[in-house]
Order: structure tokens, then C-alpha cells, then sequence
């Protein structure tokens, strides 16, 4: 059976399988690559930060005295490292961003949904809770984290709620 004859009759029928094998494939490539713009400026050292004496509340403030808390600015950085105190290229490039003009583009991992309000200082400040539960043990890694600790989710927040005994009223939160 010649080749023409072979692709009328065998895989022209089927052509809507192959489409979408090459739909799935070049889906999944492009998932795969845009996975790699979850990696932050700088492979910024928890554990390093911690062990000098620094608490969350240093780099991202607001944790404490607003509702939301920020991701730690160019300016936050260079309070401690606008001259070298290591040989990291990741130091480095804090200063070469300052020298660029250019800010910290930091990939937030966790997010609440914008329909639902969520105040870091009542929950870190009046219900004292750790930034563990909700962020997991960032205080311990070398390497920034590649994807949330815990989704936030109704559920998860309700059981947590539930376990402290604080309130559960739907208006608290959905505003």
C-alpha cells in the first residue's frame, strides 16, 4: 500500500487522537516550563538568617501589626547586606540589584483568595500562632521553598479553628 494511501485510510480517521496527544504533550511541556518561573531572585537561606538571630517578623513585616504581611523589599536586604559579609553570589546579587536600579522579584507562595480576609496580626499577634502552622518550617530550610507548605483552604482553616475553639463565623472571613 503506498504511503498516500496508507495516511487516507489508516490516520486521517483518526486525526482528533493525534491533535490531542499533541495538545496533551505541548500542555504539559509548557506546565513544566512555566514551573520553572517559581524559583525566587535569590536562593535566600533561611536557616542562616535564623541562626544569626533573626525572626520572621524582621523581613516581613506587617506579620505583626497589619493584616497582611509583606515579602522583604531590596531595602530590607541591604540593611545588613549593603557591603559583603560572606562570599555568596546570592549576596552579590542583592548588590547588583541595588546597583540596576532594580527591585527583588520575589514569587509569593502562599496566597489567600481575594474573596476572603485574613489578618496576619490577629492570628500572629493576638492568637500568638507560630508562622510554622500555616508556612511550615521555613526557619530550617537552606533553599526557598518551591511551593506552599499548606494550601489554604475553607477546610483547613475551619479544622484549625475549630481545634483552638475560635470563632467560625462565615462574616469573619468572607467579607
Amino acid at each position: 500500500m503506498p504511503a498516500l494511501q496508507l495516511l487516507r485510510a489508516r490516520i486521517l480517521p483518526h486525526w482528533p487522537v493525534f491533535a490531542g496527544f499533541g495538545v496533551f504533550f505541548l500542555g504539559s511541556f509548557l506546565f513544566l516550563l512555566a514551573g520553572a518561573s517559581d524559583r525566587q531572585p535569590i536562593a535566600f537561606n533561611h536557616a542562616r538568617h535564623v541562626e544569626n538571630g533573626m525572626a520572621c517578623a524582621d523581613c516581613h513585616s506587617g506579620v505583626k501589626t497589619q493584616a497582611r504581611a509583606t515579602l522583604p523589599t531590596l531595602a530590607t536586604c541591604l540593611a545588613c547586606h549593603e557591603a559583603p559579609l560572606t562570599q555568596s553570589a546570592e549576596e552579590e546579587k542583592i548588590r547588583a540589584l541595588a546597583a540596576a536600579g532594580k527591585e527583588l522579584a520575589w514569587v509569593q507562595l502562599t496566597r489567600v483568595p481575594p474573596h476572603v480576609y485574613f489578618s496576619h496580626r490577629r492570628h500572629v499577634q493576638q492568637a500568638g500562632l507560630d508562622c510554622a502552622i500555616c508556612h511550615g518550617p521555613v526557619e530550617k530550610l537552606s533553599v526557598p521553598p518551591r511551593k506552599p507548605f499548606r494550601v489554604l483552604s475553607m477546610d483547613a482553616c475551619l479544622e484549625c479553628h475549630e481545634r483552638s475553639r475560635a470563632r467560625t463565623d462565615c462574616n469573619d472571613c468572607h467579607r
